[in-house]
């Protein structure tokens, strides 16, 4: 799998996640060099053969399929993410009770990715700028999760969106604060009239007429799994009784605990946007119990 050019100097290297490449002058921009054991050769090579002067590791946000690499045997000059997902990044054992909902060792063979501690030299506070690249606040998926737009309108939306196959196969996409990856989902909405390209992290590139639909698509199953936790919700539940009624409901093609656990972080997500609004409580009875209390 090689290099391939989307447009002008942004070019793609396929995978899961797809790894962005913004050649600007001297310097490389590298946006979530991702994971795989034969990844850091591959992406040494890119660089070699587009030779920068520097090169810089953007990270859209700290999972750790998208920074693995950086721990084994692929470096750049500079390493740059979000302040507030900064922490997670550093330390293994954060990224893993963020993610997971569990202090689990980064190591634990019930962990589908892991990456060991990557240290960032910059962070993004709240600018709207990167070098070349135009930065656009993206959360929900994660706190601090970033998109960036190259000049030549590619929009790498990292996984504030998926493809079609990976909202099919994992049942109940990960988001660690659904209702605020909506209102993520319509500011790329927003963008696509001033855009060429999108590029989701898990999915194919799509050109941004073609987009409108993939936004839709992950907007509908997002508000589709909250309808259905509200019909569940009509009688008092507990995480685990909730958990499983969703994932029979929504099956993963790769039914693993670490699946799993990704689902029951998400519906820690959902309760928490739904507390908020104020539609449910929680009941104590002798263990925590979540209800419905309005529509």
């Amino acid at each position: 799998m090689g290099l391939e050019n989307i447009k002008g100097n942004t070019y793609i290297y396929k995978g899961s996640p797809s790894t962005l490449f913004y050649k600007n002058d001297d310097e490389l921009y590298i946006v979530d060099p991702g994971q795989g054991s034969k990844r850091p050769k591959e992406l040494k090579s890119i660089v070699n053969r587009l030779n920068p002067k520097k090169s810089i590791a953007f990270i859209t946000h700290y999972h750790s399929d998208h920074i693995s690499v950086l721990g084994e045997g692929f470096s750049t000059n500079e390493i740059a993410i979000s302040e507030i997902d900064a922490p997670a990044l550093k330390d293994p054992k954060l990224r893993t009770l963020l993610t997971f909902g569990y202090f689990l060792n980064q190591d634990d063979n019930i962990l589908p990715f892991k990456a060991k501690s990557i240290k960032p030299t910059m962070l993004i506070t709240n600018q709207e700028k990167f070098g070349p690249l135009d930065l656009v606040p993206l959360p929900g998926h994660t706190q601090g999760q970033l998109g960036v737009i190259t000049p030549d309108g590619v929009l790498y939306a990292g996984d504030s969106l998926f493809g079609d196959k990976v909202l099919s196969k994992y049942g109940i996409p990960y988001h660690q604060y659904p209702c605020k990856s909506i209102e993520s989902l319509k500011t790329i909405l927003n963008l696509l009239p001033k855009l060429e390209t999108v590029i989701p992290s898990h999915g194919p590139v799509v050109k941004s007429s073609e987009a409108y639909q993939l936004v839709e698509s992950n907007i509908k199953k997002i508000t589709e799994v909250e309808e259905e936790l509200k019909n569940i919700l009509n009688e008092p539940q507990n995480l685990s009784s909730i958990t499983k009624n969703l994932t029979s409901k929504y099956k993963s093609e790769e039914p693993d605990i670490g699946v799993y656990l990704l689902a029951e972080n998400t519906i820690r997500g959902y309760l928490a946007c739904l507390r908020e609004e104020g539609l449910v409580e929680a009941i104590n009875d002798n263990e925590i119990k979540w209800k419905l209390i309005k529509k």
